[in-house]
């Protein structure tokens, strides 16, 4: 069967998948529609049209193992759909035209034969492909094929002459159900069609979302459609860097670069995910993660121990990637809390979730001070006095610490190089 790819994302890919996999389904359907044709076939008491009946028979049954393969090797087209839904129409309207011109056999039981059962088959069968154009082109070929050769009976074959008052009366009930069984078909189509394209577009942005918040977060995020504006709150900002990562990078290969920035994120993102955090953004070797603070000592001890975790899980891979003889990586972070402006925002076809503030400009200062002061992390005095249960243990408290671009000194809490907490 043909896997859909709802990992990737994309939703054109995702809906292309999804088309496909109908299309194949269809195709292995047309068989189910082939026995009941030969069920007709085997049943009809009229053994003069068995050798056309079979000849229709195998070359449906030929069309059909060729929908199949095309399908499976990849090159089935939606466009040769409409190639299929002609096929179908004609097997229907010749299967019924033919008892039209038997003497003897009126209209109404041209249209009860066991043949007409087809139509209602191919109708539901047009209907698997979720196009409800097709459904409707399907129902007015047959219905077109019909009338035509309809006519062409009344005027020049055996039984020709006026319809009679109990066949036309029958032909159009059978007329009128055969129109709203496809006015019912098309309508399933276009809300089936419209069910799957939600399905994958929400599929598509929560597995997006999910890259970099967490679950929680992007499923609220997706359930409101990228709506949610712009809301002040408290959050915790966290702000990860590479030490150095310039010079190293101008060491190092490309593909080496994309490796090591791989890694380095992913380990990132999981990180802060197992924590309930969002990564907001990505700046070169740079990440900012943002975690909400509804309840004040519960949420930053989450956002702290996070920034903790963090330091011990790149340290443990910075030593895995020295091991085989590359340069040890070092890492600066700084975390800060305060009010922030934050949310998501639409921004054309693509939404994107911002965080504003001078919460999120000292907290990318605190980063930034981690190299002067030889630090794993920086934490502001906000966070130290939102923290009941800080250990001082390990750590360096210095007062008044001057801030590049701000006026106002800050008190701050470092984890030096030289010990861990």
């Amino acid at each position: 069967m043909v896997a859909i790819d709802a990992a990737s994302g994309d939703p054109v890919r995702i809906m292309s998948d999804v088309e496909t996999r109908s299309e194949l389904r269809t195709a292995l359907w047309r068989f189910v529609t082939l026995a009941v044709f030969a069920a007709v076939v085997w049943l009809e008491p009229d053994g003069a049209s068995h050798p056309v009946h079979l000849a229709l028979l195998a070359a449906y049954a030929a069309t059909s193992l060729a929908a199949v393969l095309l399908v499976v090797a990849g090159l089935y087209r939606p466009a040769m759909s409409w190639i299929y839904v002609s096929v179908d129409a004609a097997l229907v309207v010749y299967l019924v035209a033919e008892h039209m011109f038997v003497p003897g056999v009126g209209f109404a039981e041209a249209l009860a034969t066991p043949s007409l059962a087809i139509a209602f088959v191919l109708l539901a069968h047009a209907g698997l492909r979720m196009r409800a154009g097709m459904v409707a082109a399907f129902a007015v070929l047959v219905a077109l094929g019909t009338a035509t050769a309809g006519a062409a009976a009344l005027s020049v074959g055996p039984n020709a002459g006026s319809l009679a008052g109990e066949d036309a009366r029958d032909v159009g009930v059978r007329a009128l159900a055969f129109a709203a069984v496809a006015a019912f078909q098309t309508m399933l189509a276009v809300d089936i069609r419209r069910l799957v394209r939600t399905a994958v577009s929400s599929t598509s942005e929560k597995t997006n979302l999910s890259r970099f918040f967490s679950p929680d977060t992007a499923e609220r995020i997706a359930a409101s459609g990228f709506q949610m504006g712009l809301v002040r709150q408290r959050a915790a900002i966290l702000f990860v860097d590479i030490r150095g990562f310039t010079g190293l990078a101008e060491e190092m290969e490309p593909e080496e670069i994309g490796k090591l920035l791989t890694d380095y994120r992913r380990r990132v993102v999981e990180t802060v995910a197992e924590w309930e955090g969002s990564v907001d953004k990505f700046m070169g070797d740079g990440v900012m993660a943002v975690f909400a603070i509804e309840d004040e000592g519960g949420d930053l001890d989450r956002a702290f121990r996070c920034a903790r975790d963090l330091v011990h899980r790149l340290e443990t891979w910075s030593d895995m990637w020295a091991s085989e003889g590359r340069p040890a990586l070092t890492f600066g972070m700084g975390l800060h809390v305060g009010p922030v402006v934050g949310g998501v925002v639409a921004g054309g076809s693509q939404g994107e979730h911002t965080v504003l503030g001078d919460t999120v400009n000292l907290a990318a200062r605190l980063q930034q001070m981690s190299k002067s002061l030889g630090a794993r992390l920086v934490v502001s005095s906000a966070v130290v006095r939102g923290l009941p249960s800080f250990s001082g243990d390990g750590w360096r408290l210095r007062r008044n610490m001057a801030v590049p671009g701000r006026s106002e000194p800050v008190d701050v809490a470092f984890l030096p190089y030289s010990s861990f907490a």
